[in-house]
């Protein structure tokens, strides 16, 4: 359909039905505004009001699509044209309406995956395998002293249990992903440091009371590092309680 000639003909309509764009609006309960978009054929009017704005301009919707009178020879021709036209113009809509759903579909989701990263990157934590040439630990008179070279934003937790003649303390290491990019800063960092000769390297130190770990007086103690859950140690019975042992890493024991 020809929006610009359909405009011209509303236009050419209104004016010999000797009506304002005003008195035409107010007609049909809506803006001049609207009837000024129709006819310099920037908008149609909606089919809702198709009827009634023909009914004002003595017009019939066949002469309104067409954008112009129509005689008996052609009526039904033109009717066709426009039918045929209607029915391309709703394909039309629909394409550009499936395009419009499948981009918007589009942004959702990618905006769900970059939320979903989001709280993956600041919410993560990644295990930490044992590694005897930068982490140590050592039994003293009144503490356990456990610490990690070249790393400082790594986090330390630790358990204990107690078998039959002694204790045993857990330890494992996790970093937060969003700390990842960090540790291998500070680990280059440190191996520049000691190229140089120079004495500040990156690291933690966490210390407990030996005391607070000994489990109901059994002053033997042995240290393990784990990749094993705690909830699983904790839950453990002796015969997992010793597969767990056999998994991971003595790193220290008092005499």
């Amino acid at each position: 359909m020809d929006q610009i000639k359909i405009g011209k003909f509303i236009s050419e309509c209104r004016k010999n039905k000797k009506l304002t764009q005003s008195q035409l609006a107010e007609k049909l309960d809506i803006t001049d505004r609207a009837i000024s978009k129709w006819e310099t054929g920037k908008s149609m009017p909606d089919p809702s009001l198709m009827l009634k704005l023909c009914k004002e301009l003595d017009i019939t919707v066949n002469e309104l699509l067409s954008g112009e009178k129509l005689n008996d020879e052609n009526y039904q021709e033109r009717a066709d044209e426009n039918m045929i036209n209607i029915a391309k113009e709703s394909e039309k809509n629909k394409k550009i309406r499936n395009r419009f759903i499948i981009a918007f579909s589009c942004i959702i989701l990618i905006g769900l995956i970059y939320f979903t990263g989001y709280i993956i990157y600041w919410n993560m934590d990644l295990q930490v395998e044992y590694d005897g040439r930068v982490m140590s630990c050592e039994i003293l008179d009144d503490v356990i002293r456990y610490e990690i070279k070249g790393i400082s934003v790594i986090d330390t937790y630790h358990i204990e249990v107690e078998t039959e003649s002694e204790t045993i303390m857990f330890i494992t290491n996790k970093i937060a992903l969003k700390n990842k990019v960090r540790s291998h800063w500070e680990s280059w960092e440190c191996m520049a440091e000691m190229i140089y000769n120079k004495i500040r390297i990156f690291g933690s130190i966490d210390t407990w009371n030996k005391n607070e770990i000994i489990q109901n007086g059994k002053e033997k103690i042995k240290v393990y590092y784990t990749e094993v859950s705690f909830s699983k140690i904790e839950k453990a019975d002796k015969e997992e309680l010793k597969n767990i042992i056999e998994e991971s890493e003595l790193i220290a024991e008092n005499n």
